[in-house]
């Protein structure tokens, strides 16, 4: 891992974490890991149950140590799952509740679908209707900045399989194809990205990347760039975002540098309370 992640990266406790220290760091672009929390470990035991009740094939017990063998028609059946764990509420709910342990209000709190990925190991077939994904920033597909991401492995991931982070672009310019890139193209063409990604190069020296226990949470802002692992194992994980009102008046948020994206999605973030879009 390279120094800055020394400087940038803070492995805590939710119960030392309050708004106002959470975003302040968040939005000037430090990572934070969150230790166990009683409802993320919630989350993923419902999670392991959903994938049992699919696919009769226990990641408790097998710890993702033996390869997880999808066919054809289980590409189907995962696009199934992935939007069993999108639409469940006690899911939804679960992560409310972590999200008030770190200080955040829900009457306040803005918050997209959790979504469940499968990243294979290298050279494997992708699972599901999310690919692994190259380096880009949230912020040009959603185009809100105050956005704050959430990522967490089913089980434990080692750095070769887990996420990366370019922690020297966040001030900085990065070519990338926002301009071109549209939502409505990636429910409709497959294989197209879910997101804008960067096409500047990117030296691998600048990348860092976690391990994550299972039980952890990876926290930091939508303006890192950002992208998939692939290693020598697969991994399965679910991840996703919030943003919160009063952001802009109250935190230094980041600055857009090189979106060229025009329209704001705020009906992909749903109120905590009322379900009501940002």
């Amino acid at each position: 891992m390279m120094n800055i992640e020394k400087k940038l990266l803070t492995k805590i406790s939710y119960r030392y974490l309050s708004e106002e220290r959470f975003k302040k760091k968040i939005f000037n672009g430090d990572i934070f890991i969150i230790k166990k929390s009683k409802e993320i470990l919630e989350i993923i035991k419902i999670t392991e149950k959903y994938f049992y009740n699919f696919f009769e094939y226990s990641l408790i017990n097998n710890a993702m140590s033996k390869k997880i063998r999808f066919n054809k028609e289980d590409d189907k059946v995962f696009k199934i799952l992935q939007s069993r764990v999108k639409n469940c509420k006690i899911i939804r709910e679960r992560f409310s509740r972590f999200l008030s342990k770190i200080g955040l209000k829900s009457k306040d709190t803005f918050m997209d679908m959790i979504s469940l990925r499968f990243s294979p190991m290298i050279g494997e077939k992708k699972v599901g209707n999310l690919s692994p994904t190259h380096a880009h920033r949230d912020t040009w597909a959603s185009n809100i900045f105050n956005q704050i991401n959430f990522w967490f492995p089913i089980q434990t991931v080692q750095n070769s399989n887990s996420i990366f982070l370019v922690p020297k672009y966040f001030k900085q310019k990065i070519e990338n194809n926002s301009q071109s890139w549209n939502y409505s193209s990636f429910k409709r063409i497959k294989n197209y990205p879910s997101v804008p990604i960067a096409s500047g190069k990117i030296n691998k020296k600048d990348l860092i990347s976690f391990k994550i226990l299972k039980g952890e949470i990876l926290c930091f802002s939508g303006n890192h760039l950002h992208g998939s692992n692939l290693g020598e194992k697969e991994r399965i994980n679910l991840e996703t975002r919030i943003t919160c009102r009063n952001d802009i008046k109250n935190f230094d948020i980041p600055k857009n540098i090189d979106s060229f994206s025009n329209f704001k999605k705020n009906n992909w973030f749903k109120n905590l309370d009322t379900g009501e879009n940002y």
